[in-house]
């Protein structure tokens, strides 16, 4: 994230661009949210949250706003710290995306760190920054307090040593050339966030500006166990997040996978590996009394298609197979939430996947997104395929965009949408209600 002296630089021209009267409210909001309370690692401050599937993270900028709103327009500390958070979003992109920068490096977060205390003399110099900010006396009384418990006490601290000329090392990374084309973009991104906020509408899209995280299983006994949820439907709603997983097989159940599920109400499992498999691979939810299990074999797409062209015609196959009412059936009677799984993961799962999306009305891009994180979960899978079968055609069998393109252009071609589909293989119009119920989240926004 960028450095408290990267966001007043910001700040002070923001605020005066916009006349702001109450200067040092807009300065305090504008770095309060890296006032963390000592130890904390977590950042929520920043309000994060997991979306597309769990693999992506961002700021919730709409909780903000719908929780603070009134104090934005009233209280120019509110204001400076969503535009922070605006900030920190510009940020990522420009490090990251922009200039590859790679934090998973040993000592890279700290070599940064350095950078910032190297450029914050140049940054204050060139912008006039003055160390004048004051704390509130009644500041706990605040209802920002609510939102996280500041290390407010720390801030003078903090400040003086940002002011603190220092000139240990070299840089390393970020530059003073990269820090005012930083805050130059920080400036135009929030100048058009501000416009449109008076408007009562956004510029920047938290949802779009979210980044990657690294590719992990939501179990630590599988390799491809993520979310259906956190998706943006095209009404601006937003897929439940712990309802429905897909997932590869388990060989074995953890405690703490078992916890994990029960924690977040999980207590259907649907199997689709057909009776050959289970024969040999029995599940370990079969004889376990918290969860419901349910072994509903889906022939098609058990095996690997004959050719790359073969693919999407396979999916297509899978969505046409005589048990899959019973999934679909199965899913909207859950009493609770639902892990579904095949194989790897990949196929048959990303075919349900993709139908409960498109029930859900998510766009095209994010269900495509989803089919391609089995690339990058199946990893070590796919490797051990290359080995196993050297005479296999990897290239069938490792997720590409195309396949999933092709499979929507067919599965709607034959069925129109996810809604005529489902009754056309025998799901009545209240189960598909009820599976819709599963799916979206009518509160959440992002």
């Amino acid at each position: 994230m960028a450095s408290r002296i990267m966001h007043m630089a910001v700040t002070e021209i923001i605020a005066e661009k916009w006349e702001i009267k109450d200067r040092n409210r807009l300065l305090l909001g504008a770095v309060l949210p890296d006032v963390y309370r000592e130890g904390d690692t977590s950042h929520e401050s920043h309000l994060k949250i997991r979306i597309r599937g769990g693999g992506w993270v961002t700021y919730d900028l709409t909780s903000f706003k719908e929780t603070y709103g009134e104090q934005m327009q009233e209280d120019h500390l509110y204001l400076g710290y969503y535009l922070h958070l605006v900030q920190d979003l510009v940020y990522r992109d420009f490090v990251y995306n922009e200039h590859h920068w790679n934090p998973a490096a040993a000592g890279n977060i700290e070599r940064l760190h350095n950078d910032y205390r190297l450029i914050n003399s140049y940054i204050i110099e060139k912008y006039q920054l003055q160390n004048e900010l004051s704390i509130p006396d009644d500041f706990e009384k605040q209802p920002i307090n609510a939102l996280y418990p500041f290390g407010i006490h720390r801030l003078y601290d903090d400040l003086k040593s940002d002011f603190t000329a220092f000139s240990d090392g070299d840089i390393f990374f970020f530059t003073k050339e990269m820090a005012d084309s930083f805050i130059q973009r920080a400036c135009d991104i929030c100048d058009k966030e501000l416009q449109a906020w008076r408007e009562g509408k956004s510029f920047v899209d938290a949802y779009d500006w979210a980044w990657k995280k690294r590719a992990e299983s939501l179990l630590e006994t599988t390799l491809n166990t993520r979310e259906l949820g956190g998706y943006r439907t095209k009404q601006g709603k937003m897929t439940k997040v712990h309802t429905l997983l897909r997932s590869d097989e388990q060989k074995q159940l953890s405690s703490r996978d078992a916890a994990y599920l029960s924690e977040s109400q999980i207590t259907t499992i649907i199997d689709m590996r057909i009776k050959k498999v289970t024969s040999h691979l029995p599940s370990p939810f079969a004889n376990r009394e918290s969860f419901i299990y349910h072994n509903i074999p889906i022939e098609e797409g058990s095996g690997v298609p004959e050719s790359i062209e073969a693919v999407p015609v396979s999916y297509m196959n899978i969505a046409g197979s005589a048990n899959m009412r019973q999934v679909y059936q199965c899913i909207a009677y859950a009493p609770q939430g639902v892990l579904f799984h095949c194989s790897a993961g990949k196929d048959r799962s990303g075919v349900v996947s993709a139908i409960l999306l498109l029930l859900a009305e998510v766009r095209d891009k994010d269900i495509i997104e989803n089919y391609m994180m089995t690339k990058e979960y199946n990893a070590k899978r796919f490797a051990l395929a290359r080995k196993n079968h050297p005479d296999l055609d990897i290239n069938i069998i490792i997720p590409r965009e195309e396949f999933m393109i092709r499979f929507l252009q067919l599965f709607r071609e034959k069925y129109g949408d996810a809604r005529n589909y489902v009754r056309s293989i025998g799901v009545p119009p209240e189960e598909i209600g009820m599976i819709r119920g599963k799916l979206v989240d009518t509160e959440r926004k992002c």
